[in-house]
């Protein structure tokens, strides 16, 4: 029996989609060490796995919206969610380096369809102010992958070895594919028999970037993600070698600073109906400038302790819980009739942007936490800029306003 559209259950289920990503990256977070000894590479060779992860989403997403505006939400994602579990058994199986590199992107491919169809499921189904409180609730649901995978991750790593995160990955792949094939139904009213049509689909893409509504509040999203993805890249290489903290512990140093954007998104649920979509977005948006420039500050001095990394993070993660969902949905509430290729689009940018960053901090790391706190900060302030110089100056009446 399919779930209402204003059921509970159907919001748990809908954050549980978008808790994927979480769940595939920060399981196997506290493995990287260990991946590394095991195939005997250095550190940008293991950073691979998650930035090739990162691209092979953001390809991924590129097809998932206009597929499901022509065939609909549900088989797509159900199609999505199958080559998720392959390519998470293709971890586990990985007798090489680039035989998991191959198999991250593959898996990131194929999970990448829950979040982007369950954002646009939302599009379907709610309205701007709505929607955003949606996916704010829906938030405290994917707040709790943070928290979790890294301590479930901790505790698999230290009993076991790297490939048990992987198989609790696959496991949790099964179990939702199972519940969107049984209890979740189509969101759809009317598809689109020309979405993918390759003039229309170029089409649909260059009108949604000539939309400075989209592009302000894209740029937003991408440039919050571009935080994590920094923050992502070199957390585990941070806590682990420099922090010397025990891989036991690791879990609870991670979900510490997850807490911060599990209380961000229960924030924004209740204030998101008082406030508005924009100005809980001006709010966020600030938080995360102040939280990189603290992290940085604290990072370039010396002043090297769990409490400078925790501190700040907490409150980047707070601040990007708040900005998120409605950055999002005022990207997408001008495009109703094409929900599905606009989530694909923003989807792409953030991905994208995280795999860049993630990389630069590879590349930058020395040692010390200067190159996942310099990329934090401005990713943060980036964000802030975006906001406050081309979100505020569009007029709210075409913020609102629905596209033909």
């Amino acid at each position: 029996m399919f779930l209402h559209r204003d059921s509970r259950l159907l919001i748990v289920l809908m954050g549980a989609l978008t808790t994927v990503g979480p769940f595939t990256t920060d399981t196997y977070l506290p493995s990287m060490p260990a991946i590394r000894e095991h195939f005997e590479v250095d550190m940008a060779s293991v950073q691979l796995t998650l930035s090739l992860a990162f691209f092979g989403g953001a390809i991924g997403q590129l097809f998932y919206g206009p597929l499901s505006d022509r065939f609909g939400r549900r088989p797509v994602l159900l199609g999505g969610l199958a080559l998720y579990v392959g390519a998470s058994l293709g971890c586990i199986l990985a007798q090489t380096i680039d035989q998991l590199i191959v198999a991250r992107f593959l898996q990131s491919f194929g999970s990448i369809a829950a979040p982007v169809l369950a954002r646009a499921m939302v599009r379907d189904l709610h309205e701007r102010e709505a929607a955003a409180r949606v996916l704010s609730l829906m938030g405290i649901v994917l707040g709790l992958g943070p928290i979790l995978a890294p301590i479930i991750g901790g505790i698999l790593q230290a009993n076991y070895d790297w490939h048990a995160s992987f198989v609790f990955i696959t496991a949790y792949g099964v179990v939702l594919l199972t519940c969107v094939a049984f209890f979740l139904g189509e969101s759809v009213r009317a598809k689109d028999t020309e979405a993918i049509q390759p003039i229309r689909l170029l089409e649909t893409f260059v009108a949604l970037t000539r939309s400075r509504v989209f592009v302000g509040y894209a740029l937003v999203n991408c440039f919050l993600f571009g935080g994590l993805g920094a923050y992502l890249s070199g957390v585990s290489f941070v806590i682990v070698e420099v922090l010397e903290i025990p891989m036991q512990y690791f879990g609870l140093v991670f979900g510490a600073i997850m807490l911060g954007n599990i209380s961000g998104y229960a924030l924004a649920g209740r204030i998101v109906p008082r406030l508005g979509l924009d100005r809980t977005l001006e709010y966020g948006t600030r938080g995360v400038a102040v939280a990189g420039i603290l992290l940085a500050g604290f990072a370039f001095s010396g002043v090297v302790h769990v409490a400078t990394l925790v501190l700040p993070m907490m409150l980047y993660m707070c601040s990007l819980a708040l900005s998120a969902p409605q950055a999002i949905a005022g990207a997408l509430t001008p495009f109703p009739r094409t929900a599905g290729a606009a989530s694909s689009l923003v989807g792409f940018c953030q991905s994208t942007t995280s795999a860049l960053v993630g990389m630069g901090v590879a590349i930058a790391f020395d040692g010390t936490p200067r190159a996942l706190a310099g990329f934090v900060c401005v990713m943060g302030v980036l964000t802030f800029l975006a906001h406050r110089f081309i979100v505020r100056r569009i007029p709210e009446d075409e913020r609102r306003r629905v596209a033909a």
